[in-house]
């Protein structure tokens, strides 16, 4: 498997925070008494190989990759929404295409959440391709 997430973790973290520098980045969840807000959680999922992943002998090239996250305001949908716009610019520029982008309602309603997920296909040097 092929494993680029730390890298494309800290350029995210690295552009979001250039807009935000208030904004904690995280791939964690943090437990309610250690929040902060803004926040932004990035998250990395490795759905299971297919045949396009693949060489002729079975050998996996790509690795599907899925970027889930999560921001996080107490002052506005605004604020969260930029925040996701960093992130979503960042991501584009590592080759990630956007398959979702929605409002999240919260327990807290003084929390603003919003969520989108992103999608690639990586090779082991971190070439990426549409999936």
């Amino acid at each position: 498997m092929n494993d680029h997430s730390t890298r494309i973790f800290n350029y995210v973290r690295q552009e979001v925070t250039k807009r935000y520098p208030k904004c904690t980045v995280t791939s964690s969840a943090i437990n309610s008494k250690d929040s902060k807000l803004p926040a932004l959680l990035v998250q990395f999922r490795f759905p299971g190989e297919d045949e396009s992943t693949r060489d002729s002998s079975g050998v996996e090239l790509w690795t599907r990759t899925v970027v889930d996250a999560q921001s996080f305001s107490g002052t506005s949908v605004f604020e969260a929404r930029n925040i996701l716009v960093a992130a979503d610019e960042a991501l584009a520029r590592c080759g990630f295409r956007r398959s979702n982008w929605t409002e999240v309602a919260d327990a807290d309603p003084s929390v603003r959440r919003l969520a989108a997920t992103w999608r690639a296909k990586l090779d082991k040097s971190g070439t990426v391709a549409p999936w």
